[in-house]
C-alpha cells in the first residue's frame, strides 16, 4: 500500500514537485534557419503536412536556487529516445531547447518532451511551420504544467468558413507512467449539442477498455486532424472535452492523466495558433477552469487600419447545465460604468463564443480587458487576428483562471531584436510585447526584472505603474541590448494576469505567438504528495517535511554523501549531527518544519513526504530565526506582510554558497523578489518579545 501512494499520490504532484512538464511537440530534420538560429525543418508528421514544422521551447527556472533540467524525448508511442540534462541554470533565467539542433533526434521524429527539474519550472513553446518563399507560419503556448482526468478544448473547427479553410489539430498524450489510459471524446456543435462521440456509445468496448473508450498507452500521443474527420460535419465550430474512463487494470482515473494542446491553422493560408488544453481534476475539484477568468487582451477593430480583433470561445464544466456569466470590459473612458467599465449578463448552453467586434456597446478602436465571472466553472479560450483580409497575423491564448491571478508572475520567453534580420539584413526580427491586467481594474505598482546572460549580473530591472492595463514593449526598452533572449519575473503589490506576445518582421506570413504568463502554482505541494530538495555540494539551508523520527532514517536517502547537519536554537545556539560521530552529535531527532543547514560532499535529491496537515504559521523570537516559509510562493513583500516592521532582514542561501537577501524599504541592497513555498530562511527579528507569522493558505 505504501508503494501505491508513492505512485499515484506522487504522479499527482510531480507537476510541481519533481517539475514535471509534459511538452507536446513535433519535431523537426534538417532545414534552413528561422531565427539566425536552426528552428525548423522538415517533418514526417502524422499530422496535416502544413509545411516544414518544427518546435523550440524556453523552460524558466522559477524557484530560488540554481536548477537542473533534464530532458526526456519520447516517441507517440510512449519509448525514450533520447536524455539530455543542463545543470546550473539561474534563478529567474531560462534556457532554449530547439529540437532540430538536437543531433540524438532521428530525422523526422515526432513525439512528446517531458522535463524535470529539481526547482520549479515554467515552460514556453513555439511551432513553427515553414511554407517557403519566406513565409512562416509560428504558433506558441504554455507548456503543460501538469497532467489531468479530463481536458476542455473550448475550440475545434472542421472544414469551417467560407472556404472551408479553418480547421484543428489534436495532440493528446498519456502522462501517466504506467497505466493506459481509456479516453472518451465529445464534440458539440455551435449550438452546446453533442455532434460527435469518440468511441460511439453503441460501440462494441475494446478488450484495454471495458468500460469503453480509446486506449492511449502510458507515456504515448493520440492525434487527430479535423479536417479529415468526416464524422464530423462540414463548417464545424465547437468544443471537445476529452474524459478519462476506467481501465482493464480497474485503475482510478486519477492516476491515468492527459495533456492536450491544438493547433488552429488555415489550410488555404500562412494563419497558425496554439493552444494548450484546459484541464479539470474530477477528484480534487481544480484545474484550469475558474468561475473567474481574466483576459487581458480584448480588441474591436483596433490599431492601424482598424482589422484586429479578439474571440472568446467558453466551455462550462457541465455542459449539460446552463452557466450564468457576466462580462465585464474595462478599461476605456467612452464606456459608461465605473472606471470606463461595460457589463453584459447572458446564459449559455454547452458552448458559447464573445465576438468583441459585435458587441455593440464597444466603441471601434477598443482596446481594453475582460473579466468573465460565471455559477460554475468555464474553461475560455481567446484568439486575435485580423478580421479584413491580406494579414495572416494569427494567435491564440487561454483566459487567466483566478487561481493563476498573482503578485508574481513568470515569463519564459522575451525577445528584443533577436534572430534572422531577414533577406536583406533590415529587419530587427524577433521581439515581444506583454500585456498586464491589474483585476480589480485599479492602479498596480510593478517591478518587472529580465533575466538573460548577456545581461550585466544576468538581470536587469525597472519600475512601472499599470492603470486598468497596459501593454509594454521590450523592443523599445534601453535595458536589453539587441539580440536579446531571456525571461521574466513581474512582481505587483495588487494580484495581475499576463499575456505575452512574440513576432519577427524578417518573414512573411503570420509570426504573431502568444501564452499567458505563469502565477505561482496554488497546488504546488498537496499535502501528503512528494516534495523534493535539491542539495548542492557544499552548504544547503533546506527545510525538512517530514514526520518526526531520527535523523538517520530521516536522512535515510541522503546519507551516503551528508557530512554535516545543524539546527539553529531560538538561544541562538546550535544543535548539530555529524555522519559517523555519534559521540559528538547533538541533534538526534528532526522534526516537521525544521529548517537545517547540511553539509553535502556531493550534490543530492532529498525526497519527503508533505504532512497531512500543513504548517500554519511559525513563531519568531528576538533575534536570529532559522524558519521554513510554508506560505504560497509569493513575491517576498506580501510573503511577509504579516510580520512587517518586526524584522529588520531576511536571508536565503543559494546554491552558489552566497547568500541572498532582502532589506525592508531597501531594494538598493535586496536580491531576493520571490520566496519560494517550503524555503529556509534565516531572518532577524528586530524587535523584542516573539511574533507570530502566519502563512497563507
Amino acid at each position: 500500500m505504501r508503494r501505491w501512494h508513492w505512485a499515484a499520490v506522487g504522479l499527482a504532484a510531480l507537476a510541481s514537485v519533481l517539475a514535471v512538464l509534459a511538452l507536446l511537440v513535433d519535431l523537426p530534420g534538417a532545414g534552413p534557419s528561422a531565427a539566425g538560429r536552426s528552428a525548423r525543418a522538415a517533418i514526417a508528421s502524422q499530422l496535416a503536412a502544413l509545411g516544414d514544422e518544427s518546435t523550440s521551447f524556453w523552460v524558466q527556472n522559477t524557484g530560488s536556487n540554481l536548477a537542473r533540467f533534464v530532458l526526456d524525448y519520447y516517441r507517440a508511442d510512449g519509448t525514450r529516445v533520447v536524455q539530455e540534462a543542463v545543470p546550473d541554470v539561474p534563478a529567474g533565467a531560462s534556457l532554449a531547447f530547439h529540437q532540430d539542433s538536437q543531433e540524438s533526434l532521428p530525422h523526422g521524429f515526432s513525439g512528446s518532451a517531458v522535463v524535470t527539474s529539481d526547482q520549479s519550472v515554467r515552460t514556453v513553446i513555439l511551432k513553427q511551420i515553414d511554407k517557403g518563399d519566406g513565409v512562416l507560419s509560428v504558433g506558441g503556448d504554455d507548456g503543460v504544467v501538469r497532467g489531468f482526468s479530463r481536458i476542455y478544448l473550448p475550440l475545434i473547427y472542421s472544414r469551417y468558413g467560407p472556404d472551408g479553410g479553418w480547421n484543428t489539430r489534436l495532440i493528446l498524450q498519456n502522462v501517466s507512467s504506467g497505466a493506459t489510459a481509456c479516453v472518451r471524446m465529445t464534440y458539440r456543435d455551435e449550438l452546446g449539442q453533442v455532434a460527435l462521440m469518440e468511441p460511439a456509445a453503441n460501440s462494441q468496448p475494446l478488450a484495454q477498455c471495458p468500460g469503453g473508450g480509446l486506449p492511449v498507452a502510458a507515456g504515448s500521443v493520440l492525434e487527430r486532424d479535423h479536417a479529415e474527420m468526416e464524422s464530423l460535419p462540414a463548417d464545424f465550430q465547437g468544443s471537445l472535452v476529452v474524459e478519462l474512463v476506467i481501465n482493464n487494470q480497474a485503475s482510478s482515473v486519477d492516476t491515468q492523466i492527459l495533456a492536450a494542446t491544438v493547433d488552429i491553422y488555415h489550410s488555404q493560408r500562412a494563419s497558425l495558433a496554439t493552444y494548450r488544453g484546459l484541464g479539470w481534476s474530477s477528484a480534487e475539484g481544480t484545474g484550469d477552469l475558474s468561475t473567474s477568468v481574466y483576459l487581458p487582451l480584448v480588441q474591436k477593430n483596433a490599431g492601424a487600419g482598424g482589422g484586429w480583433n479578439t474571440r472568446f470561445f467558453l466551455s462550462p464544466l457541465d455542459p449539460a447545465l446552463p452557466a450564468a456569466l457576466t462580462l465585464v470590459y474595462c478599461c476605456d473612458s467612452r464606456l459608461p460604468g465605473p472606471g470606463g467599465s461595460l457589463e453584459r449578463k447572458l446564459t449559455v448552453n454547452g458552448w458559447w463564443i464573445v465576438d468583441a467586434a459585435q458587441e455593440a456597446g464597444l466603441p471601434d478602436g477598443f482596446e481594453g480587458s475582460m473579466r468573465i465571472v460565471s455559477d460554475q466553472a468555464v474553461a475560455v479560450v481567446g484568439t486575435w487576428g485580423w478580421s479584413l483580409g491580406a494579414v495572416d497575423g494569427f494567435a491564440a491564448y487561454a483566459g487567466v483562471p483566478q487561481a493563476e491571478a498573482s503578485t508574481a508572475v513568470w515569463v519564459p520567453l522575451i525577445f528584443r531584436d533577436f534572430g534572422y534580420k531577414g533577406p536583406t539584413g533590415g529587419a530587427r526580427g524577433w521581439n515581444s510585447w506583454l500585456r498586464i491586467q491589474v483585476t480589480d481594474g485599479g492602479t498596480a505598482n510593478i517591478k518587472v526584472t529580465y533575466y538573460g546572460s548577456n545581461l550585466p549580473h544576468g538581470s536587469a530591472s525597472f519600475g512601472q505603474t499599470v492603470i486598468g492595463a497596459k501593454f509594454l514593449y521590450p523592443q523599445d526598452d534601453a535595458l536589453l541590448p539587441a539580440g536579446f533572449e531571456g525571461a521574466a519575473v513581474i512582481v505587483s503589490d495588487k494580484p495581475i494576469a499576463v499575456v505575452a506576445g512574440v513576432s519577427s518582421d524578417a518573414y512573411l506570413g503570420d509570426t504573431d505567438a502568444m501564452f499567458a504568463g505563469y502565477g505561482p502554482d496554488v497546488l504546488s505541494n498537496p499535502p501528503g504528495s512528494l516534495h523534493t530538495v535539491s542539495l548542492t555540494q557544499g552548504w544547503t539551508h533546506a527545510c525538512y517535511v517530514g514526520v518526526q523520527q531520527p535523523v538517520d532514517i530521516a536522512l535515510a536517502d541522503v546519507m551516503r554523501d551528508a557530512q554535516a547537519v545543524y539546527r539553529f536554537r531560538a538561544d541562538q545556539g546550535w544543535d548539530r549531527w555529524f555522519a559517523g560521530h555519534p559521540d559528538l552529535s547533538t541533534l538526534t531527532t528532526v522534526n516537521p518544519n525544521d529548517a537545517l543547514l547540511m553539509l553535502m560532499g556531493a550534490s543530492a535529491i532529498w525526497v519527503q513526504e508533505l504532512p497531512e496537515v500543513p504548517l500554519t504559521s511559525v513563531t519568531l523570537a528576538e533575534g536570529w530565526n532559522s524558519v521554513c516559509y510554508a506560505g504560497q510562493t509569493n513575491a517576498v513583500e506580501q510573503a511577509t506582510a504579516g510580520i512587517n516592521g518586526f524584522f529588520s532582514a531576511v536571508y536565503s542561501l543559494g546554491s552558489n554558497q552566497a547568500w541572498d537577501r532582502y532589506v525592508p524599504g531597501r531594494p538598493d541592497v535586496s536580491t531576493i523578489t520571490v520566496i519560494d513555498q517550503n524555503s529556509a530562511l534565516l531572518i532577524l527579528q528586530s524587535t523584542p518579545g516573539s511574533v507570530t507569522w502566519t502563512f497563507q493558505p
